[in-house]
């Protein structure tokens, strides 16, 4: 949130070496004795819960505590905030991280967050995005991957949780963010019914499933969802940019509705969704990653340049040129 608003200077480097230090700390490495060990997922925790002492050098007192696994929503979550606050990455145990993702994805194609855990969209989403910010993506069978995310594609054009589920905004994002990591959007089988569900999830305010009131994250999940098909022009961005001001309260921050009260993943999509609509000066953002384009930094623009010619680009171009009958009227969509 901070980078986003371009306050990033408030923290001093001691602080964000203190906290770079915090998530090394929770980062789960093979033991020295059997570094390409391929039966154990490693990555980050969410949070010291197994004990050990805070410190980066002393990582290995934790292992082979029982249950203690890396999850792979933190090792997302550890890589983004890594790159907000400028570390390099050297640290990372980049090969175990990308091994550890075999062992998450199931034989549909969709992915857990730890060997004996829940599979679904989400999951999908945070490995691709890993793969794509470690630039390897031999952990992942693309193949698989793609079919399972083209299959759960609902009646209605939006994306759900897992093969059978409803259209749901947060996971709609997640596969679209996959699908264009992997330079496959063009595989999907209803691009022109994505769109009209992704138009019609807005009206002053996002939504994340029909009939149902406007929430200000949504600003973020189908707002970066229409920037990457490329349709971001067919969003109202003077109605949104009012919803989301009137979820910004009198104690700072964002709630989901008006007159809520903020939490903190709210207080976050909110300034990304408004950050993408380009009326209050902030920090771009990278929708595919979930961070600003600085904290992407060298990264994105190695990416950058042969993203363009890969086959994402097909259906980038006909989400551009072949839109459904909609018409704008004022700043509203119809």
């Amino acid at each position: 949130g901070l980078d986003v608003l371009r306050e990033l200077k408030l923290l001093d480097q001691t602080t964000r070496d203190r906290v770079i230090n915090w998530v090394y700390a929770m980062q789960k490495t093979p033991p020295a004795d059997n570094k390409n060990d391929e039966k154990t997922h490693y990555g980050f925790r969410g949070g010291p819960y197994y004990g050990g002492a805070f410190d980066t050098k002393l990582r290995k007192e934790r292992e082979g505590i029982p249950k203690d696994e890396a999850n792979i929503a933190m090792t997302y979550s550890a890589l983004c905030i890594l790159m907000i606050l400028g570390d390099d990455f050297s640290r990372l145990d980049k090969k175990a991280i990308i091994r550890s993702l075999k062992l998450l994805q199931k034989e549909n194609g969709c992915f857990r967050a730890t060997t004996n855990d829940e599979d679904d969209m989400r999951f999908m989403y945070c490995a691709c995005a890993i793969s794509d910010m470690l630039g390897d993506w031999s952990g992942i069978d693309i193949e698989k991957a793609v079919k399972y995310i083209v299959d759960s594609q609902a009646f209605d054009g939006g994306i759900g949780l897992r093969i059978g589920a409803e259209g749901h905004g947060g996971t709609t994002y997640c596969a679209i963010a996959s699908l264009y990591l992997m330079n496959r959007i063009s595989d999907l089988k209803d691009l022109d019914g994505l769109i009209r569900w992704c138009v019609h999830a807005q009206g002053c305010g996002f939504v994340g499933r029909p009939n149902k009131p406007a929430d200000s994250c949504y600003s973020f999940w189908i707002g970066s969802t229409m920037k990457m098909l490329g349709i971001y022009d067919l969003t109202a961005p003077h109605g949104n940019r009012c919803f989301n001001m009137k979820c910004q309260t009198k104690y700072g921050g964002f709630g989901k509705y008006p007159e809520y009260k903020p939490d903190i993943l709210h207080s976050y999509f909110g300034l990304c969704g408004l950050s993408m609509m380009g009326f209050d000066e902030l920090e771009p953002i990278y929708p595919a990653w979930g961070v600003t384009r600085r904290a992407a930094g060298k990264r994105l623009k190695v990416k950058q340049s042969t993203k363009e010619s890969k086959s994402g680009k097909p259906a980038l171009a006909r989400a551009q040129t072949q839109k459904p009958d909609f018409v704008r009227v004022g700043t509203h969509v119809t």
